[in-house]
């Protein structure tokens, strides 16, 4: 017999935006249950997210977008002071800081650099400097550079530079996915509870109630925030009608070895071309460079995360042209990156109730949507409470949690007293990363179930080997821990089980 579910909330998807939502719920005397598709969160849109990011970077990001927007699109037109996006997305970086230590999320704040190398560039570089000037306040915070002045900070870059445009603080580096777990662990301990592997089926209505029917169980509840990305469209036809639809748009993310961290000290771009292409390097903190390069190509799948030899190649040959002594040998991984825009307004998010369900609330976020996650949270909870959630807040919300140890970033007294406390940290699993069986154990307790949970959680399998001698001794772990057959373990959820490993992967 199915175990009957009940809730005041039930929020679809387990990106930023449905555990940044549910992180702001916990804070309430409300039962809320959030239900992600996949074996993990954060296996969408936020997995493919760089960072949160403000200012001139704002602005060029939002020229690349352009191509998205009518023909006559004026450069004001597109900063929009007035939209959810650009409100939030400013709003937000300012919020994160004090939230990311409360949970304990490494984070830093770092420079962009823009380059250009011929007189085009200059010229879209100009149009940056002059919309940064009107707009005013963070967006004027940056400073023209000389070519000299370029090869001194960043003395690998391609010595044809000729102009550039630096911003300083203007970029939150942080891991996407360290954020998302981060406020998923909190959720938690605030009493929010999480579906994995719960993709919504179906929708129904049974008087106050509706009914979200997912392949893991039924849930009778109050109020549904629709939050699932690039399936947006999908759950909204199943709890009202809209009068939006959503375009998918990919690029490539390439990563290299963090023995070439070197190379570039923050974050690069090579001012955009046509409207549409992006050129971004990025040092990661933990030693990576990101690439982000090419095209913003339409695809019509979410779930598209395909590379062809070709785009690779091209994407490559791009990053030379900033950084020249970039090699193909030094990539350990690439991966195709979707982003959804709604077609009704694409500069801006949707957030609002079905017009003929007043209990069930779309929250479509377009790019950038790690930087006013935050602000998004509590305009979205004030919506609720508007529409008839009572919000009576907990006396005993804790906003604190911890990061799981990272044995490798500890000093050497450190990790001798972790081990004393627990020997499973002397035993290192990812010699790639210098993760230890600790570490591995300790994500399995906060919710990891496959071995790209684990990774996401403690970088093991993220280093050169990515994961060719580690994933196997990580799915026997998390069967040894689960309690479960080695068969039924997988690689990021149902249909990717890890049972072939199954022989080489004995672990006592």
């Amino acid at each position: 017999m199915e175990k009957k579910r009940e809730a005041d909330v039930v929020i679809i998807g387990g990106g930023v935006t449905g555990v940044t939502i549910a992180r702001e719920l916990s804070r309430y005397k409300l039962e809320t249950i959030l239900t992600e598709k996949a074996g993990e969160l954060s296996a969408g849109q936020t997995r493919a997210s760089m960072n949160m990011y403000t200012g001139v970077n704002l602005i060029q990001s939002l020229m690349v977008k352009s191509a998205l927007l009518p023909p006559g699109t004026t450069m004001k037109d597109l900063y929009g002071t007035n939209t959810l996006k650009t409100r939030w997305t400013t709003k937000g970086f300012d919020e994160w800081g004090p939230v990311l230590k409360q949970l304990d999320v490494r984070h830093q704040y770092t420079s962009v650099l823009m380059i250009a190398k011929d007189e085009d560039q200059i010229e879209r570089l100009n149009s940056i400097c002059n919309l940064g000037r009107e707009i005013g306040g963070i967006y004027a915070n940056f400073r023209e550079m000389s070519r000299e002045e370029i090869l001194d900070m960043e003395p690998y870059v391609d010595k044809n530079v000729i102009k550039g445009l630096f911003a300083d603080g203007v970029i939150l580096d942080i891991f996407p996915m360290d954020l998302v777990y981060a406020l998923a662990d909190n959720a938690v301990q605030n009493g929010v509870k999480i579906m994995l592997n719960a993709e919504v089926t179906g929708i129904s209505h049974n008087g106050r109630y509706q009914i979200v029917r997912t392949t893991k169980g039924s849930i009778e509840t109050k109020f549904i925030i629709n939050a699932a990305g690039g399936w947006c469209d999908k759950v909204a036809d199943m709890g009202g009608a809209r009068d939006w639809g959503l375009q998918y748009r990919k690029n490539n993310l390439i990563i290299l070895d963090k023995s070439k961290g070197y190379l570039v000290k923050g974050s690069m771009i090579k001012i955009p071309g046509p409207p549409g292409f992006v050129y971004v390097l990025q040092r990661q903190p933990e030693g990576n460079i990101f690439l982000n390069f090419g095209l913003y190509g339409v695809t019509d799948r979410p779930d598209d995360l395909s590379t062809s030899q070709e785009e690779l190649h091209r994407s490559l040959a791009w990053a030379k042209e900033i950084i020249p002594s970039i090699s193909e040998k030094d990539v350990i991984n690439s991966f195709g990156a979707v982003r959804v825009f709604n077609t009704r307004n694409v500069p801006d998010h949707i957030v609002e109730f079905a017009s003929d369900n007043p209990r069930f609330l779309n929250v479509v976020i377009r790019l950038p949507g790690l930087s006013g996650a935050l602000p998004m949270s509590k305009h979205v909870v004030g919506m609720l409470a508007d529409a008839g959630v009572e919000l009576v807040t907990k006396s005993d919300f804790n906003p604190y949690r911890k990061e799981i140890p990272r044995f490798h970033d500890l000093p050497d007294d450190e990790q001798g007293e972790l081990i004393k406390k627990d020997p499973k940290y002397g035993h290192v699993i990812c010699r790639c990363e210098t993760v230890t069986e600790g570490e591995i154990v300790e994500a399995i307790k906060r919710g990891a179930v496959t071995v790209n949970g684990v990774r996401s959680r403690t970088r093991a399998s993220m280093g050169t080997c990515q994961g060719n001698f580690c994933g196997p001794k990580i799915a026997a772990l998390l069967a040894r821990e689960l309690g479960r057959p080695l068969e039924s373990i997988s690689t990021k959820g149902e249909g990717s089980e890890y049972g072939f490993f199954e022989k080489k992967a004995a672990y006592a």
